[in-house]
């Protein structure tokens, strides 16, 4: 079972380097990565994964990948919740979960608002399956070995209705 456990957490960490580089592969972008504490130093606790800048936009990107149908509400932690929550009301800014649904090849950016208003419903997941709206986009990427090469340029260059 432990075996399981330490290959979720090298998926996720393998995941969030290449949606860094992918990031970083989108001419003018700036990634900061915000590395994880694990013990709370301090009481020190990150908001997010990465910081993305690309002009005019501004994004608070926390990456999730999970296996099955669903990203549970649980996966996301309170101070996740509460920051990108706060920082989403700030005009341009862009605050979200980027997910990876590893079962379904399927990779979505969800933005904190609608995450927020599914659990203000008292929803416990969000599908696989949840429709593109103004707030959720599926993002394009050609599938490797078992990651992909996603492009965010046009998610980045503010291509998308959701984009402030």
């Amino acid at each position: 079972m432990l075996t399981g456990v330490k290959k979720m957490v090298n998926r996720g960490k393998d995941f969030e380097s290449v949606v860094r580089q992918c990031f970083e592969n989108v001419e003018g972008t700036v990634v900061i990565r915000l590395h994880d504490q694990t013990n709370g130093f301090l009481g020190s606790v990150n908001p997010c994964d990465f910081i993305v800048y690309k002009y005019p936009y501004f994004f608070m990107v926390e990456c999730k990948s999970v296996h099955g149908n669903r990203l549970p509400m649980s996966n996301i932690t309170k101070n996740q919740l509460s920051e990108l929550s706060k920082s989403s009301n700030i005009p341009g800014v862009n605050a979200g979960i980027l997910c990876w649904w590893v079962d379904r090849d399927v990779t979505k950016w969800i933005d904190i608002r609608y995450i927020r208003h599914e659990i203000n419903d008292d929803k416990k997941s969000i599908p696989y399956d949840v429709e593109d709206s103004n707030l959720i986009h599926s993002i394009p990427g050609k599938k490797l070995r078992v990651f992909f090469n996603y492009d965010f340029s046009d998610f980045l260059n503010g291509n998308k209705n959701d984009i402030r």
